[in-house]
């Protein structure tokens, strides 16, 4: 990308020529967007969010209150299995690969699937510089789109790479409002149910964002949604990794590969405190895979019901032989010990090399599945 992309200049003011009659003159002015001109622009009535509404997954989350603001609320499934975040499974220990839209995938291709333009500008590794875009870059984009009464995804404005909605801006776009699952601090207390965040220290901390422009088709439904998601399954299978803030996620088939020999290593599992170990494994592990193909379940259910002989039922059976294999998801948690071995509730048994092999086990009966579940999407 040039030069002149990455940091684009002050857009020009309209130009009228000195002869042109008075009434024209006019007429020009008062065609120019009303918002022109403001230092500060704030889209009321977007609901807080938090983890579970609505949803536990940020990106999924803040696509859903935005499709609600426009007018054009979509149910969770329908999110998840139209953006591709019910066929992912991104992971990395210690990274952020429980926020699904580190696969660029997702986001670039989630809107148009939703029958909406929009514009995808994202930065990895923002540590690693130099930046790809400028703050002038970002504050011309939030700006138009808050002023066209759009919020505005955000990547990393909070903590992380996590989604947020951008809602509002002032101070000429040096302060801006947010509402997300973290705090601007980087702390998961997106409760506050009347206040949006507010933050001017952003710059240093985002990492892209997407703006949703004017509505050009239908959601897609029926026969072009089942061929949408095997056209992600048939990306996704493909995918072996993706970059994000200084780390390798794994994604796909690699990522359950990952996991299995991140099990076997020692060294990872030699601390005194394997808090990490266990958030690592279950809930932004096994956990979210589950939800994931899950939430996809319920979207071919019903879609299965709507259009008879269009879905794989080898695709929904697979799914219902995975369900058992993750006990403990109804109440937010992953239970190993009821699923692998009972000795397990205690997880710093975990240090254990012969029980974490039992555990990798569990995992690669969890990647034949998930293939299969792949296999039938895209089998002619």
């Amino acid at each position: 990308m040039s030069e002149a992309e990455r940091k684009p200049s002050q857009a020009p003011e309209s130009y009228i020529p000195p002869d042109i009659p008075k009434i024209m003159k006019l007429a020009a002015e008062q065609a120019a967007p009303q918002s022109k001109g403001l230092t500060e622009n704030v889209l009321r009535g977007v609901p807080h969010m938090r983890y579970g509404d609505p949803s536990p997954v940020c990106y999924i989350g803040s696509v859903r209150r935005l499709m609600e603001y426009i007018g054009d609320p979509i149910e969770e499934d329908e999110m998840f299995a139209l953006s591709g975040a019910g066929l992912c499974f991104p992971w990395a220990f210690k990274s952020s690969c429980d926020e699904v839209s580190v696969i660029p995938e997702i986001p670039r291709r989630t809107f148009a699937a939703l029958g909406y333009e929009s514009e995808y500008y994202y930065e990895p590794d923002i540590p690693a510089g130099p930046r790809n875009y400028s703050k002038e870059f970002y504050v011309e984009k939030i700006k138009c789109s808050i002023d066209s009464g759009r919020p505005v995804i955000g990547f990393g404005f909070t903590a992380d790479a996590f989604a947020c909605l951008i809602t509002g801006y002032t101070d000429d776009s040096n302060g801006l409002y947010l509402r997300s699952y973290w705090s601007p601090e980087g702390t998961p207390e997106g409760y506050d149910t009347e206040q949006y965040y507010r933050t001017a220290d952003w710059y240093d901390k985002c990492h892209g964002i997407v703006t949703v422009g004017r509505k050009t088709g239908e959601r897609l439904a029926g026969e072009k949604a089942y061929a949408h998601i095997r056209e992600t399954a048939a990306m996704f299978s493909a995918m072996a990794s993706v970059p994000a803030q200084g780390h390798t996620i794994h994604t796909g088939p690699a990522a359950f590969d990952a996991m299995i020999a991140w099990l076997r290593d020692d060294s990872q599992w030699e601390a005194k405190d394997l808090h990490d170990q266990g958030v690592f494994l279950n809930p932004c592990g096994i956990l979210l895979l589950m939800y994931y193909r899950n939430s996809l379940y319920e979207y071919l259910t019903k879609l299965a019901k709507d259009c008879p002989g269009l879905v794989n039922p080898s695709v929904l059976s697979a799914i219902e032989r995975m369900r058992p294999l993750v006990p403990g998801k109804q109440r937010g948690d992953c239970y190993v010990h009821e699923a692998v071995y009972r000795k397990l509730r205690k997880f710093s048994r975990m240090r254990g090399r012969k029980l974490r092999e039992k555990v990798a086990a569990h995992v690669a009966q969890l990647k034949e599945i998930d293939a299969e579940i792949f296999d039938c999407l895209m089998e002619t």
